[in-house]
């Protein structure tokens, strides 16, 4: 008979006492309860996650400001600007032209005059002294028609020409010469003086005609009449002469400016006007023609 017990042959041996000390050294994960992790939903995101986020997107938007304002201020960073609308132009309209006068002989009085018909309005009015220290006003007084005319009295300039232009139309007048006034205006702002020896008093023949007077004054007063007349006057630094454009005016007896002419003139290369004979007494004919008109209204 075996030393092995029955009961020993049907129940198998227990392990031994070294390995189950082994064993249950290890510690037993807990059980995991699957119903109630479902049941209590998504895990929370962390407090501390949430701040590093809004800090971080802080930190990105506060970097973009400050770029943008730097690529702005250094012209990188275009800024959009509204077009402004070109103005509208408008185009002026046309000014009429002025017919180029024919000087020749042939042609009308008033185109070889140069002379425009005006709407009549008041002539600037002005009072200077004349040759003989006596006040002259223009319009006149008592009222006659007035010829307005421009030039020096030394006569270096247009006034040989015009001097006798005026000698012709007072002849051409006859006795109504009487309702005329002829009324030259000085041009020289170096020579304001009037004096008996000019030679536009002993050298053309004006000096003899009662109706005739060279008016001079003040700069100031001149200078505002020529700008009144349109006349233009410049004076040579070097060599003192003067020089101007050349206008006549027309002015009736109630005072009113009814025509303008253009004197013209043949310039020698020594600076000597002159114009022929012929053109001369045209313009005496023309001066008389335009004058008698104004007094006979």
């Amino acid at each position: 008979m075996s030393g092995t017990s029955e009961t020993d042959a049907n129940h198998p041996r227990a392990p031994s006492a070294r390995a189950a000390v082994s064993q249950d050294s290890r510690p037993a994960s807990p059980p995991i309860d699957r119903a109630a992790a479902l049941a209590e939903g998504a895990p929370g995101i962390p407090v501390k996650f949430v701040y590093w986020v809004l800090g971080v997107a802080l930190v990105v938007g506060l970097g973009g400001l400050i770029g943008e304002h730097l690529f702005s201020s250094a012209g990188l960073n275009p800024v959009a600007t509204t077009t402004p609308r070109p103005a509208a132009t408008t185009v002026p309209a046309a000014t009429p032209t002025v017919p180029t006068p024919d000087r020749s002989l042939n042609s009308s009085l008033a185109s070889f005059m140069g002379l425009s018909v005006l709407t009549p309005h008041r002539a600037t009015p002005f009072t200077l002294t004349d040759q003989s220290s006596r006040p002259t006003p223009v319009p006149a007084q008592p009222p006659r028609v007035v010829i307005v005319t421009f030039f020096n009295a030394p006569c270096n300039d247009i006034c040989p020409v015009v001097a006798a232009e005026i000698v012709q139309a007072d002849a051409d007048l006859g006795p109504a010469a009487s309702g005329v006034e002829f009324v030259t205006v000085n041009t020289d702002p170096t020579a304001l003086a009037q004096s008996a020896e000019a030679p536009v008093l002993s050298k053309t023949g004006l000096g003899a005609l009662s109706n005739w007077h060279i008016v001079t004054g003040p700069l100031a007063t001149l200078d505002a009449i020529w700008k009144a007349y349109g006349v233009s006057i410049s004076v040579d630094k070097k060599t003192g002469l003067e020089a101007h454009n050349d206008t006549m005016a027309f002015i009736d007896g109630r005072g009113d400016l009814r025509y303008r002419a253009t004197p013209f003139a043949d310039e020698s290369t020594t600076g000597t006007f002159s114009l022929p004979a012929a053109s001369i007494a045209t313009w005496g004919q023309g001066i008389a023609t335009y004058a008698g008109r104004l007094i006979s209204q």
